[in-house]
């Protein structure tokens, strides 16, 4: 009984690692995705000043 309530314990916690590193890798996607349109915007806007 105790060597199933480990094992449970281990699952939950591998499992909670990869749901952490995702979240922490979302994170970033979003953060570059925010940087990539900060300087889509900056290109439009050069683009109007110079016509």
């Amino acid at each position: 009984m105790i060597f199933a309530m480990i094992i449970c314990v281990l699952v939950i916690l591998i499992l909670g690692q990869y749901v952490v590193k995702t979240a922490i890798d979302t994170s970033k996607n979003s953060q570059h995705t925010r940087e990539i349109l900060e300087e889509l915007r900056e290109i439009k806007a050069f683009l109007r000043e110079k016509k």
